[in-house]
């Protein structure tokens, strides 16, 4: 199945550009073309029921805001990777609230699209990819990015999700060794957490936060600095 971008803005000849500057990506990287749509307004983006993996959505649009639309297609579809292209930085703190993929100011920069397209991909590829996962009752078929963080449970442990909890037969060591995407990591050795959901660390504590709750987890005071500069060198990878 070929990858699905969305471009949603009220402006023409700005959709447009923009457009060419994504095919030109995929052409130069040597990727298959994506499959694109191009809608003039939120109201009929959403009207359409297009599903897509990728949506560059304007700010500012006649009717429903370029926000809006992005907060009803996350609903929709929570891995889909919301590219916010906007004049105004006003509306970054709102935009951040649910997720935004990344924000990018008018005129695009073409060399910072380039990346966020790249890291876009990567995640897509990687972070999107299902895992199995063997409980008592049968078998759980997940998304590794919807995994908040994992703890120890007696001998076994427990999956806490965006959306549920769940408890794994194989314990931490197992899932230490076998998560090996980089956003993981273990703040001490009986939790592995997801650094997309971290808000804030010291020395003590590392605050988890998702849609439906926050969380606070412990760090080992030896890992704290290694912790450190793996997600700072995570947060980087998404400027």
């Amino acid at each position: 199945m070929s990858l699905r971008i969305l471009f949603c803005d009220d402006d023409n000849e700005i959709m447009s550009n923009l457009h060419k500057m994504v095919l030109e990506y995929f052409a130069d990287a040597n990727l298959p073309e994506p499959e694109c749509a191009l809608y003039n307004s939120g109201e009929e983006l959403l009207a359409s029921g297009a599903a897509g993996d990728i949506a560059f959505l304007d700010v500012e649009m006649n009717g429903l805001s370029g926000i809006h639309t992005g907060e009803r297609l996350k609903k929709m579809n929570p891995r889909i990777k919301i590219i916010i292209v906007t004049s105004y930085s006003d509306y970054l703190d709102e935009a951040m609230k649910f997720h935004v993929f990344r924000y990018l100011s008018k005129p695009v920069d073409k060399k910072r699209l380039y990346r966020n397209l790249k890291e876009a991909l990567y995640q897509i590829n990687t972070y999107s990819k299902t895992m199995v996962v063997e409980t008592e009752q049968g078998y759980e078929t997940i998304y590794a990015e919807d995994i908040v963080y994992i703890e120890t449970f007696g001998r076994k442990t427990k999956f806490h999700m965006i959306d549920r909890d769940f408890t794994s037969v194989k314990g931490i060591d197992f899932w230490t060794k076998t998560i090996d995407i980089p956003c993981f990591y273990s703040t001490n050795r009986g939790c592995i957490v997801n650094m997309k959901y971290v808000s804030f660390f010291n020395e003590e504590i590392v605050t988890l936060i998702c849609e439906k709750y926050s969380q606070n987890v412990y760090i080992s005071r030896r890992r704290f600095r290694a912790f450190r500069d793996t997600y700072l060198s995570y947060m980087r990878s998404k400027e």
